[in-house]
């Protein structure tokens, strides 16, 4: 990710081989899970957190396919040097092993947030019960990366943190501490969350003790206007500041709803709490993974496309790929590692005053504050001009626009959102993401180290335990020494996500994929919009 690459004729990436480390239940190794997350840790961390995750009930015939054998271990963490994996019993906890929540971090705190998602029959062994059946669960998972500490902070109910599929992002140029910003998704009571009620978590409140009360761990509900994007889950968002930091645009793409897959990008400006609608496509995705790469790329991995049902319908992005520059809102194939400074998209500065460098005039909701004390959690960090010196916090100045900005971001939010090294864990994991994601990652940890951002990304893993009763069919890929592959454009195959006898891929917008599946999550026909 040091340098520039294009994803048709130049990707080149490595495989390390994952080795066998401490062991639990019979497990060396987390078996290979999707809608979980993946954290990074501190700024200066050599640890990976991963949390949470199910296995997918239609690989059950797949050779590899495990359940975890048990669900108190929810949090596995790998030491990258040491190629270590290590376990953590998280049941004092009152945690269980969750999936299709919605995750965020904060890596200049050393905090990992996941809210709401479900147990279901892929969890764990003692869960097999549940057959296609689902529990939804409430509150919100706080791990303190530092010292892996876990919580299960309750959340007030007119949060809704009893929903799935909806997503979380962090915002760091607000505040004390900054922001969770927590949007969409569906609930078991409420159905689809409609997407102008915002809820918002302050960072500066987190609190892991065990007498929390009060103001500690506060929510709060801000509703947006604009041009409201219909109610979904399954989509991913980041978050990229002005220059200035007058405003923050938060990219919201794809998703699914009844029946319906989407291919549209939205932009949520704060501190106005404004709806944008910036992109509309033709080539819909969902439960794919959202990646800001400084200072105004992002970059798609995996997901579904037009069908609902993964298991019968391979990624379209050939590559496992895309690239947005979150800028002009276009698409393409290439990543460049000397993009010039981020600029608020022409669409979104027409709504919100000042120009693409920032100076933004709408500076708070036009219907004003639901509380007044958003008007401080919002207080707009200046940008100063020595990038040593952290952000200070003003109400009434905003600095001339600069070449450097405030770090912000998802996910990924996914994760990614997004602030952060975290991973929403995708759904149809292949080893050509898990490589891809690898290098954004160790990427973005070098640059918030130098830099001070922050990043989404995925990594994705694969492999076999020893406790399987298929292990003998293991590969010396997945068990043997390290391998390189280079990823060359292929024009007459089926490419590198593609089962043979099925449709090659096609590009972004290259038009429509024919044919109808069930889905896991939806039983009604798809519809693409």
């Amino acid at each position: 990710m040091g340098s520039s690459w294009n994803w048709k004729t130049n990707v080149s990436i490595s495989q390390r081989a994952r080795h066998e480390s401490g062991s639990v239940e019979g497990m060396s190794w987390p078996v290979n899970v999707h809608d979980g997350a993946l954290f990074g840790g501190t700024d200066i961390s050599d640890t990976l957190y991963m949390f949470g995750g199910t296995t997918m009930s239609f690989n059950q015939s797949f050779p590899y396919f495990l359940i975890p054998p048990t669900e108190q271990y929810a949090l596995w963490t790998y030491d990258i040097p040491g190629d270590l994996w290590t376990p953590f019993d998280t049941s004092s906890s009152g945690i269980t092993i969750p999936s299709w929540g919605a995750s965020s971090e904060t890596t200049d705190q050393g905090l990992a947030f996941y809210l709401g998602g479900q147990i279901d029959g892929g969890t764990a062994n003692t869960t097999q019960y549940l057959g296609e059946d689902t529990v939804g669960l409430g509150g919100m998972v706080v791990l303190d990366t530092t010292s892996s500490v876990t919580k299960n902070v309750t959340v007030e109910d007119t949060i809704k943190s009893n929903r799935k599929g909806a997503s979380m992002v962090y915002v760091n140029n607000f505040g004390d501490a900054g922001v969770l910003i927590l949007l969409g998704g569906k609930s078991d009571f409420d159905g689809y969350l409609p997407m102008d009620e915002i809820s918002i978590f302050d960072v500066k409140t987190t609190d892991l003790s065990d007498d929390a009360s009060g103001e500690k761990n506060k929510w709060y509900q801000q509703n947006a206007t604009g041009s409201i994007p219909s109610a979904r889950s399954d989509f991913c968002l980041v978050a990229a500041p002005s220059q200035d930091n007058s405003s923050t645009s938060i990219y919201m793409y794809g998703g699914r709803s009844d029946g319906v897959i989407f291919d549209d990008i939205y932009v949520l400006s704060i501190p106005s709490f404004t709806w944008v609608k910036v992109f509309v496509g033709e080539d819909a995705r969902w439960s794919v993974t959202c990646h800001f790469v400084p200072p105004r790329q992002m970059i798609t991995i995996g997901g579904g496309g037009k069908s609902s049902n993964i298991s019968a319908d391979c990624d379209w992005e050939q590559k496992s790929l895309a690239v947005l520059d979150l800028s002009t809102i276009g698409w393409g194939s290439i990543y460049d590692a000397n993009a010039p400074p981020y600029q608020v998209p022409d669409a979104v500065v027409k709504v919100i005053g000042g120009s693409p460098e920032g100076n933004a005039s709408m500076i708070k909701p036009s219907a004003g504050w639901a509380e007044d004390a958003l008007a401080t959690v919002f207080t707009i960090r200046t940008v100063t001009s020595d990038p040593s010196e952290p952000p200070s916090a003003t109400t009434s100045t905003i600095s001339s626009p600069t070449s450097s900005s405030s770090s912000n971001d998802s996910a990924e939010t996914t994760k990614s959102i997004s602030v952060g090294a975290i991973a929403g864990i995708a759904i149809g994991g292949v080893a050509l993401i898990a490589l891809i994601g690898g290098s954004i990652f160790f990427f973005l940890r070098s640059r918030r180290r130098n830099q001070q951002q922050h990043q989404e990304l995925l990594i994705e893993k694969d492999g076999l335990p020893d406790y399987s009763t298929a292990a003998f069919l293991g590969s010396a890929e997945l068990l043997g020494t390290p391998h390189a592959a280079e990823l060359s454009a292929r024009d007459n195959d089926s490419g590198p996500n593609c089962k043979p006898g099925q449709p090659g891929p096609v590009e972004k917008d290259a038009g429509a994929v024919q044919g109808r599946h069930t889905s896991n999550r939806v039983n009604t026909p798809i519809e693409m919009e």
